[in-house]
């Protein structure tokens, strides 16, 4: 990696992690510098201003937000991929200590009154991530593993906005408890009430 690559891949590095913990407002240019260890110019070199730098920052967290969904969800069958991704996410959070959030819903409250430049990236993850979801469970209503009363779109909106409710209350008693629980009466939710019987 050149040199200058390395520093562009430090400042989003830093960025990502401060802007995690504090959001964007909260998020200096100088505490980004004094974070990667870098001159202002530098910052400038790769960036016009703090807008762009954090415009920067969601687009390549998306990119592996994205990959993260994808790969947790691929599976022998979908339910199997709905557990793996329930129980990634449940990882990740834990890895962090549940601090911190999800930068999503953080930054969907943050920004979305203040900055559509933000806003239009976020609005992209969620529909994205929605869309992944439907498409696993669409699958999983054709295989016999989730219920079809609801449809596939609606149960994928009603899942994100549980994952996204849990990671806030376990953000907030610093435990996996509340997202633990939501995911267990998530999965509940979904699985077809006979699947798994004989005969079903």
């Amino acid at each position: 990696m050149r040199r200058g690559d390395a520093t562009r891949e430090r400042l989003l590095t830093e960025t990502t992690r401060l802007v995690h913990r504090s959001g964007f407002a909260r998020t200096s240019v100088n505490t980004v510098l004094q974070a990667a260890g870098i001159k202002k110019g530098a910052l400038y070199h790769h960036f016009p201003g703090k807008d762009e730098l954090g415009l920067a920052v969601l687009a390549r967290a998306r990119t592996a937000f994205l990959a993260f969904i994808d790969t947790a969800l691929t599976a022998p069958s979908p339910l199997e991929g709905l557990d793996r991704f329930f129980a990634a996410a449940l990882q990740a959070h834990r890895d962090m200590g549940f601090v911190g959030g999800c930068l999503w819903g953080n930054t969907a409250l943050e920004m979305s009154d203040s900055s559509p430049a933000h806003t239009e990236i976020v609005a992209r993850v969620f529909e994205e991530w929605i869309s992944r979801m439907e498409r696993v469970i669409r699958a999983g209503q054709e295989a016999g593993q989730i219920r079809t009363d609801l449809s596939a779109g609606d149960l994928a909106r009603l899942v994100v906005a549980g994952i996204e409710g849990g990671i806030m209350q376990s953000r907030l008693k610093k435990h996996e408890g509340p997202l633990r629980s939501c995911l267990a009466s998530l999965r509940v939710l979904l699985v077809k009430e006979d699947y798994g019987r004989p005969g079903a």
